[in-house]
């Protein structure tokens, strides 16, 4: 048994090593199986191809220049390191769908979106996921952009994180120069992007610039970006395909809350200082429903 998981580890490893010598195709199926790994067990040659857009060829293809057979050979190596997604809640997905008498898809979505939450649960504990943490606790400015769809969770993760420190900021994706990051001095910044595919020029061209200007880079995305790990591995990849219109951004959310939870511990006293200073001001020019401050409607 101790053999088998050597074996896998050395194969993460070997993936890790190759990436920049494979073609794009070897590079996309790689990095799919790098951020996939809890949930590859259920994939097929076909499926990957399919959600990859590469031939299951390739997929034969690249398996053996691994050193397998085939890719079910692949998977194999592998089984010792899939984190495996403990099935607590497969009665409960059951027998609610079956209330509700929901189609199949309906069902697969929901298993998805579970399966995907408690990925981020287990990426938590990671070594990564606390460098990430830590960057995001001691970087004196952290600058946070989203695009497209993925605007309001950039915006959630930046509004959360105020409440906890001071220097987060959202980009100012409108002006089209992004000086709140790149005019001044880059030391003590740090970049969050979010982004799902199709990613947009601007994520590409903001990870590319930041690297170069040695400013840290965080990256929260789906299980496809191949292109990002060029400039950083501080990445979070998480679990985005259901069988819904959208991508479900339930994982992202999930990361976010606890990334926050964490920055807070690693933060510690300071943040419930800042908590009671900010609760202060808001009663003082807000307030809150039920709270001392006398509001004006009262008084009509």
């Amino acid at each position: 048994m101790q053999g088998e998981a050597d074996t896998s580890r050395d194969l993460l490893q070997r993936l890790e090593d190759s990436l920049e010598s494979f073609t794009q195709a070897e590079r996309t199926i790689a990095n799919f199986i790098l951020t996939n790994r809890g949930g590859i067990a259920f994939e097929t040659a076909n499926s990957i191809a399919g959600k990859l857009h590469v031939s299951s060829i390739t997929v034969g293809r690249f398996s053996r220049k691994m050193g397998y057979r085939h890719f079910k050979d692949l998977k194999a190596g592998l089984r010792m390191t899939m984190s495996g997604v403990p099935w607590l809640v497969g009665d409960q997905v059951t027998e609610f769908v079956g209330a509700r008498g929901e189609s199949n898809r309906t069902k697969r979505s929901l298993e998805l979106e579970l399966a995907g939450i408690i990925e981020v649960y287990a990426m938590a504990e990671s070594e990564s996921w606390k460098q990430i943490v830590a960057l995001l606790a001691s970087s004196r400015q952290v600058h946070i952009a989203g695009f497209q769809t993925e605007r309001g969770v950039a915006a959630t993760l930046a509004h959360l994180l105020q409440y906890a420190r001071d220097g987060v900021s959202i980009v100012d994706t409108s002006a089209g120069n992004y000086h709140e990051i790149f005019a001044a001095d880059p030391k003590g910044r740090c970049l969050v992007l979010i982004d799902m595919r199709r990613y947009s020029e601007q994520s590409y061209e903001l990870a590319a610039r930041a690297n170069r200007e040695g400013i840290p880079i965080v990256m929260i995305t789906d299980k496809f970006c191949d292109w990002i790990r060029k400039y950083t591995s501080h990445v979070i990849a998480v679990s985005t395909e259901v069988e819904l219109f959208w991508s479900s951004q339930v994982a992202l959310g999930c990361a976010v809350n606890l990334l926050v939870n964490d920055v807070i511990g690693s933060l510690g006293k300071t943040v419930e200082r800042r908590l009671e200073r900010l609760s202060e001001l808001y009663q003082a020019h807000t307030g809150h429903v039920g709270g001392s401050t006398t509001r004006k409607t009262d008084k009509l």
